[in-house]
């Protein structure tokens, strides 16, 4: 019988299989590949000569995936090669032959058992054993001992591209009633249902249906659910189970508010930045998972996106993802692609690799902070590439945090390798989210303490101004008996000592109220329209009482004096208005608007000194360390505004520095005056002193923001952002040193300032 075939052997190589197919590196050749005792080797024509590609010797490991032109790609490691062997033939059929026949030529060499056949969706393994012991078992007749002999790595493959579902995600379909059509897939329908569980509860869900049972479209079909079937995330939208009967179903969790696309158009008006930043986010964090289990999904968008409840959205639609191995990608085929969404490398070589999905991942965040809009909508898909290979990139959305778009910029640098980390990704974004909801509590403390100012219901506490005389049209005011008044704005904010309606009664009878009765003058203080001044309720002032009730006493002995010095003022006020004092001079006034000129209300009454103190003029500063600390806070702010412009971004740390040192000086100097002053001063002057700790962490932030775009475009806004977070340290510096003065007015410790001998007098 040896001899036979040694004879045979003369006239024809029984012992090579020649299979026809392509080889594709960049581009795609035809070739006739023979594999026999010699090899793997290719030749180009039937009559030519045969070239060695590899020795079995050489070979790590063999893999194969299915394409959607129907086309199967054979992948083959080889020792030393920077790539693998790629290598298109007709079918699936072919490819399992192929894969077959090299891994017994390699198992005959190496003396082993061991397969080196690799699903695609199964992690590594460092000697190819027990790659596929995780699949579900092929029904036999024969023992499980005798099956890793029996061709067994061929039918393990084949789930791998059709795997069937394990029986605990099997479900029945009299367990499930469909309700309304949510929508239309690729495959079929997607409709609302509901599911009773085994003990009875009701749980809904949405299924989706494949219109289409052909072999090759169930496979695809059922891809997704197998992909699922191993994912446990809060943020991933969770695989229920399958129905594998025609029609064949898959079950998954409901998420009520629906696509994420469509939830951003619909709440444009109420979704804040917080919470976009949020969804991020939370997208970031389920690709973190993704990318611990070596996949790619390929499709991140927010169509792709469900809401489940206004504050978590769930990533989902896995029709596109496929499993890699680590350091290695996936080269799909040219249909279904989202050219907008994708890398230039993967538009360029169909390379899918975690810095691609990075790069998509910001491209989706770029829709989210755009309220559902379309990335390059102004563009034609044949058109991308070139633009992305020119340097332009998508712009910023206009209410999106810099930080947050300088990380979307680094995600799209061109170079794979520049791209940060999903890791990476999620804590910046982290950090971006904490920064939001703590601009979100500053905003809407404004946002009540402007509203507080501009209370429409208001009680004039203040002296009113002299009533009109008839003779005063020659002084250009036309004051009647409706009375248009506006408080003074800085009045009322810094005194609200003023606003209590039983701390004061005008010398005209508290009943006697001015109302805005003609037509509106031009604005001089409010400046949000025209407010009708009445008095509030019994109720609202009894609450006002409670609020000042610690204040009070003192309150009402400033008040006395405060009356006297109105009292002086109307009075002199009387004698420059009276026309025969002023019958002979001539007053020129500077050209105003008609409707200004009109109703000119009387001179403004001087500020008083309670009401806003300057204690840089009245008091002695000469032993003052809180005072010589605000001044050397301000001084070294106005140094890092001064520097900011000379120095390089890795040298923004020293003027910061110094802003922090002088701050902690003053902290410490407020520290040492405070047990001294009186108990009822403390909480404002302590609160003041925490904000003054934020405005720091703010500095810092906005540093550490310029560093990092310091070669963006965003260079100068973030120049600009952190010199204004520097500006309101300084102010609220300020403030500490006013609040600090105040509180050592009523404690009775504030010296006068002496008079300067050599000071000229009036």
């Amino acid at each position: 019988m040896i001899k036979f075939f040694e004879t045979y052997g003369e006239f024809s190589n029984f012992d090579e299989e020649i299979f026809p197919c392509e080889l594709v590196q960049g581009w795609s050749l035809a070739v006739d590949l023979v594999i026999g005792p010699k090899g793997i080797r290719q030749r180009t024509k039937a009559d030519s000569t045969a070239v060695r590609l590899a020795e079995f010797k050489q070979i790590r490991s063999i893999k194969y995936n299915t394409q959607s032109d129907g086309r199967t790609l054979l992948l083959i490691e080889i020792e030393g090669a920077k790539q693998p062997l790629s290598i298109s033939v007709a079918s699936l059929a072919i490819a399992e032959n192929m894969a077959d026949l090299i891994d017994g030529y390699c198992r005959l060499l190496n003396h082993t058992d061991s397969s080196l056949i690799v699903g695609p969706n199964k992690s590594k393994s460092p000697k190819g054993v027990q790659l596929r012991n995780s699949l579900p078992e092929i029904p036999s007749g024969k023992k499980t001992e005798s099956f890793r002999y029996s061709n067994s790595d061929i039918y393990c493959e084949i789930p791998d591209e059709k795997p069937p579902p394990p029986a605990k995600v099997g479900l029945s379909r009299k367990d499930i009633i469909l309700k309304r059509m949510l929508g239309e897939g690729f495959f079929g329908e997607v409709h609302e249902g509901v599911y009773q569980k085994k003990n009875g509860e009701k749980v809904s869900v949405a299924v989706k249906t494949c219109k289409e049972c052909a072999p090759d479209v169930r496979e695809k079909f059922m891809g997704e659910a197998v992909i699922m079937k191993n994912l446990d995330h809060p943020h991933i939208v969770r695989l229920i189970g399958v129905i594998e009967e025609d029609p064949v179903w898959i079950v998954m969790e409901l998420c009520q508010h629906g696509e994420l696309g469509k939830y951003l158009t619909k709440n444009q008006p109420s979704l804040t930045s917080v919470t976009l930043v949020l969804f991020s986010l939370q997208i970031c964090k389920a690709l973190v998972y993704l990318q611990g289990m070596n996949m790619v999904h390929r499709d991140i968008a927010v169509r792709n996106v469900l809401v489940a409840t206004p504050e978590s959205v769930k990533l989902g639609d896995f029709g596109l993802s496929r499993y890699i191995e680590e350091e290695e990608y996936y080269k799909a085929s040219v249909t279904r692609l989202p050219i907008k969404w994708m890398a230039p490398e993967s538009i360029n070589f169909r390379r899918f690799t975690a810095a691609s999905d990075v790069w998509m991942f910001a491209v989706c965040v770029w829709e989210i902070m755009s309220r559902g809009k379309q990335p390059f909508h102004w563009l034609d898909n044949r058109d991308v590439i070139n633009q992305l290979e020119q340097g332009n990139r998508l712009p910023k959305p206009e209410q999106c945090p810099p930080a947050l778009y300088s990380l979307m910029t680094r995600c799209w640098s061109y170079d794979p390798r520049d791209r940060p980390t999903f890791t990476e990704l999620a804590c910046n974004i982290s950090d971006v989210h904490q920064m939001e909801k703590e601009l979100e509590v500053e905003r809407e403390r404004d946002k009540a303490r402007s509203t507080r100012i501009l209370e429409p219901k208001l009680t004039i506490s203040e002296p009113p101004p002299k009533p009109s005389r008839v003779n005063t049209s020659r002084f250009g005011n036309t004051l009647g008996v409706g009375l248009h008044l506006q408080l003074n704005e800085a009045l009322c904010a810094s005194s609200p000592d003023l606003a209590s309606p039983c701390d004061y009664q005008s010398p005209v009878d508290s009943t006697n109220i001015l109302s805005v009765t003609t037509s509106p003058p031009r604005r001089r203080s409010l400046g949000e329209g025209e407010f009708s001044f009445r008095p509030t309720s019994k109720e609202d002032a009894q609450q006002l009482w409670q609020e000042e009730k610690e204040r009070m006493q003192d309150t009402l002995m400033m008040q006395k004096e405060q009356m006297e010095e109105d009292t002086k003022w109307l009075k002199k006020e009387e004698k420059l208005l009276d026309p025969k004092v002023h019958e002979d001079t001539t007053i020129e006034t500077p050209e105003l608007p008609i409707s200004y000129a009109e109703l000119r209300l009387p001179p403004s009454k001087p500020p008083r000194t309670t009401v806003q103190p300057t204690p840089t003029a009245e008091l002695d500063r000469s032993e003052d360390s809180v005072y010589q600390c605000v001044m050397d806070v301000v001084k070294v702010v106005v140094q890092l505004k001064n520097d900011i412009n000379t120095l390089p971004s890795t040298d923004y740390i020293s003027p910061v520095k110094a802003v922090g040192l002088s701050l902690r000086n003053l902290i410490n100097s407020v520290d040492d005056v405070l047990p001294t002053l009186h108990v009822s001063c403390k909480t404002e002057i302590e609160g003041t002193q925490k904000l003054l700790n934020k405005d720091l962490a703010e500095l810092i932030s906005k540093m550490r923001l310029a560093q990092q775009n310091a070669i963006t475009s965003l260079k100068e806004e973030c120049k600009k952002q952190m010199l204004a977070a520097a500006h309101t340290l300084a102010m609220d510096a300020k403030n500490l040193l006013d609040a600090v003065d105040q509180a050592r007015v009523r404690s009775n410790l504030a010296k006068p300032r002496p008079e300067d001998p050599n000071s000229p007098t009036d």
